[in-house]
């Protein structure tokens, strides 16, 4: 299934020019979303630190694109120790720009843990951030609210590594009423 084709978007807020987003659509945002949102640190760190539970990458999609063999494409469900699915992460990968740091990944891992392990400087660019229906996100989520999502590219000494969309689950925000 093509995730983009699953979408009903209410909001799509392009970062290209940050000066207009944050006069015209930053209070659309609840404060709590932008903490998850416009973080360009580990969001599963965040989510360890949020839950108080180690978060669990669950592999469910990994294949080399029919377009070039040279690019994979990497599906993970990011859950809590109940199983409970909190977060959709899809990255799409360019293996001849970046094959060693692909290499160096592990699948059953977060990516931000993966590239923290192996001492990876990067730089996180985040280009949209979005407020979606999907009946694909409802039913992974197994909530019937609108979901929260963005996209991003990390570079790695000024080279892009992976761009990466994700989806975070509206139970995410049950945390913050521990805080």
């Amino acid at each position: 299934m093509n995730l983009s084709n699953s979408f009903t978007y209410i909001i799509n807020m392009s970062l290209n020019n940050l000066h207009s987003f944050n006069e015209q659509t930053y209070h659309l945002i609840p404060p709590e979303w932008k903490f998850i949102l416009m973080s360009d640190g580990s969001f599963t760190q965040n989510l360890n630190s949020l839950t108080g539970q180690q978060i669990i990458t669950c592999p469910t999609y990994i294949k080399h694109q029919y377009i070039s063999p040279k690019t994979k494409i990497r599906k993970v469900y990011l859950q809590d120790t109940t199983k409970r699915n909190l977060a959709f992460a899809q990255s799409n990968w360019i293996l001849q720009i970046n094959n060693k740091i692909y290499e160096t990944l592990n699948n059953n891992q977060p990516i931000g843990k993966s590239l923290i392990k192996h001492q990876i400087d990067i730089y996180k660019d985040i280009h949209e951030i979005y407020y979606v229906y999907s009946v694909y996100l409802e039913h992974i989520f197994k909530s019937r609210e609108p979901i929260w999502g963005r996209k991003y590219t990390i570079y790695h000494e000024y080279q892009p590594i992976t761009t990466i969309q994700e989806f975070f689950s509206p139970y995410i925000i049950s945390f913050f009423n521990f805080i």
